[in-house]
């Protein structure tokens, strides 16, 4: 079953969350990519995989459209690494033993800056390496005439996430990460990031691996891809409930 949850922030925002299973059990948190959400298919299909593998799962929005919610236009990568940081903090809280964590393309930086880090490993779902130039748009907004449809995200990225996008080096955070590292990415640089996930891994100082899953682009769609991806998640995270 899923549970609905609110997370209060320091800064007095909620962070609204799906828990599916039980905290007695090891636990997934799952942070969604850029403009995504939890409920995307390859999230919400994640929990119920991982759940008859023996795990509970967390996934969350890092902004949406609730009112109290925080938002795209507002977030910065530091912002999503202290708001992970909240959720890991909420899950010790409720007696949480095991924690992993994994983050879909923009939230796999997001997680390289996190603090606290209450998680024992990690799993990168094709995840970004910064600098990058996804947000690298030309187009500024100023003072915009009309209205914006608030879906939890306005389709704005804040111009300090742009900046940083492009400030902040991936490389330089993975030397000072200190948590065991799977990267799993795919086969193709148009869609998907199997160079940066290959530069990273050769950075990485902890214990890692590196798994292409071939004929998969970024967001895992094709027939029966998304099972491999979430199978080499559940076997990389059991290697830690010894």
């Amino acid at each position: 079953m899923d549970k609905p949850i609110k997370i209060k922030t320091p800064d007095k925002k909620f962070i609204y969350a799906t828990l599916r299973g039980s905290l007695n059990k090891p636990l997934i948190v799952i942070a969604h990519g850029l403009a995504g959400n939890m409920n995307e298919a390859i999230h919400y299909n994640a929990a119920r995989y991982f759940e008859k593998q023996g795990f509970s799962s967390l996934r969350f929005n890092l902004y949406s459209w609730e009112k109290d919610a925080r938002k795209l236009h507002e977030c910065t990568f530091s912002t999503h690494g202290e708001d992970i940081d909240t959720v890991l903090n909420y899950l010790k809280t409720q007696g949480v033993k095991k924690i992993f964590i994994v983050g879909h393309s923009y939230g796999w930086p997001s997680i390289l800056h996190t603090q606290q880090r209450n998680f024992i490993a990690v799993a990168s779902w094709d995840g970004s390496i910064l600098p990058d130039n996804n947000i690298d748009v030309p187009i500024r907004i100023r003072k915009p005439k009309g209205r914006i449809l608030d879906d939890g995200y306005f389709v704005i990225a804040g111009e300090q996430m742009a900046k940083d996008s492009h400030r902040i080096k991936s490389l330089d955070l993975i030397k000072k990460f200190d948590r065991p590292i799977s990267f799993i990415t795919v086969n193709d640089n148009v869609t998907g990031n199997l160079k940066g996930s290959q530069k990273m891994y050769k950075t990485t100082r902890v214990e890692k691996e590196l798994v292409i899953i071939k004929g998969a682009h970024h967001t895992f769609v094709e027939e029966g891809k998304a099972e491999e991806l979430y199978k080499a998640t559940a076997n990389w995270f059991k290697k830690f409930l010894k």
